[in-house]
């Protein structure tokens, strides 16, 4: 009787850390998103910060020296802006559907979590949760760009290289490098929302596991009492 007793009521103790520790993640996981949300969120929040700063695709991004030498430079510059101001824009527009996510945790995955390494929450919430995000962002993205006249910004990057490559200096070997990326290496314009969807969510995701990191490296400055003691104990 008395070892029934006791291991049941040691069941009784782990169910109710497990608990606790499921609580002290879903709180770090919502502080973290709080943060990038907040973060990129703000003007030029993609575009100011190097870690999350959306470039050219990469087709364009090898042909942009020879776009820029054809005179293409406010037009290239005008594109990524337009592109980071778009992933800005849907930024505050995703707290609902990360929150949403974030109670899908079960206790046994924050279990796995807790002990992994530093960003292993983030990553977590990467691989369950990335493809569902991308659908429910990507019209947001779409609409955003729209907004901010990325396809428009993109034609026109484009235009500048065909209409003067004849004006490029060293006109031929430039164009053959350009022919060997070949003008399909573009990103066509219906495709760009996608693309600038992928990166203003891989960026949200950087900045959440950057505040898992600092939670993992100093607990204890922690306002909330609940992540100080569990990610303390660690």
């Amino acid at each position: 009787m008395l070892n029934g007793f006791v291991e049941k009521s040691t069941e009784s103790e782990t169910g109710s850390t497990e608990s606790i520790e499921h609580d002290a993640l879903r709180a770090a996981l919502e502080q973290g998103v709080s943060y990038a949300v907040k973060r990129l969120g703000e003007k030029n929040g993609y575009f100011d910060d190097e870690k999350v700063k959306i470039p050219l695709p990469e087709g364009l991004a090898k042909l942009e020296p020879l776009i820029r030498q054809s005179g293409g430079d406010e037009i290239v510059d005008e594109l990524v802006l337009s592109m980071n101001d778009s992933a800005t824009e849907a930024a505050p527009k995703t707290v609902e559907i990360f929150f949403s996510a974030i109670k899908s945790m079960s206790i046994s995955d924050a279990q796995s979590i807790l002990q992994a390494e530093d960003n292993a929450l983030t990553e977590y919430f990467r691989k369950s949760s990335y493809q569902k995000l991308e659908h429910l962002i990507k019209p947001i993205v779409t609409k955003m760009m729209d907004k901010n006249k990325v396809s428009y910004y993109y034609k026109q990057v484009r235009n500048s290289y065909q209409e003067n490559e004849s004006s490029i200096p060293y006109r031929d070997n430039l164009l053959n490098v350009g022919k060997s990326f070949g003008l399909d290496a573009y990103v066509p314009p219906k495709e760009l929302d996608q693309y600038v969807t992928k990166k203003a969510i891989d960026g949200l995701f950087i900045k959440i596991s950057e505040e898992e990191k600092k939670i993992r490296d100093n607990p204890l400055v922690q306002k909330s009492k609940l992540i100080r003691d569990v990610f303390g104990s660690i």
